[in-house]
C-alpha cells in the first residue's frame, strides 16, 4: 500500500462535488484514458466507468468487461470514495480517496493498494516512489478542480 496527503484551502463539499461529477473523473484520476463513460448511478456502489470508444455495445457484447476502467466499492457522500481501478500496465488497484475537514480547508488522503500480481510489481522497489507520487497527483488535481471557479455566462 502507498499513501499520500495534501492539504488545500478548499471545502470538503467542493471536493466531493468534483468526485460526484463523472465528467471530471479523467481529470483527477491518474493514468486513465480521457474518453470515458460513467454509469447513470455514478458514484453509487457497484457503478462503473468504462472506456468510451464512441460505439454502443450490442447483442451478446452488451457488457464487455474489457472496457471497464473503474468499479465503485465504497461511497460515503460526505467524505470517501473507494474504487477498484484497472491499471494501465495490467492488473487492478484499489484507490481510496478520503476527504477530511481541517481548519482553513480540507485534507485529502489518497491510498493505493495493488490487488493483483501484475499491479503489485509497480508497488515494490524503486517503483514505490512513483506510486506515491501518483497518489499525491490525484489529491493535487482534486484540490485544483475544487478551487477552480466556474466561468460566468
Amino acid at each position: 500500500m502507498v499513501m499520500a496527503w495534501r492539504f488545500g484551502a478548499v471545502d470538503v463539499d467542493a471536493v466531493m462535488t468534483v468526485i460526484r461529477d463523472p465528467a471530471t473523473f479523467a481529470d483527477w484520476m491518474i493514468a486513465v484514458p480521457p474518453e470515458l463513460r460513467a454509469a447513470a448511478n455514478w458514484p453509487q456502489v457497484g457503478s462503473v466507468i468504462e472506456r468510451d470508444d464512441g460505439r454502443e455495445p450490442r447483442a451478446r457484447h452488451a457488457h464487455n468487461r474489457q472496457l471497464v476502467v473503474a468499479v465503485v466499492e465504497t461511497w460515503r457522500p460526505d467524505h470517501e470514495l473507494v474504487v477498484r481501478l484497472r491499471s494501465g500496465l495490467g492488473g487492478w488497484v484499489r484507490i481510496a480517496v478520503n476527504v477530511q475537514p481541517r481548519p482553513g480547508g480540507a485534507l485529502i488522503e489518497v491510498r493505493a493498494d495493488p490487488l493483483t500480481a501484475t499491479a503489485r510489481l509497480r508497488f515494490t522497489g524503486s517503483s514505490r516512489g512513483r506510486a506515491e507520487e501518483r497518489c499525491a497527483q490525484v489529491a493535487e488535481r482534486l484540490i485544483h478542480l475544487a478551487t477552480t471557479e466556474e466561468p460566468e455566462d
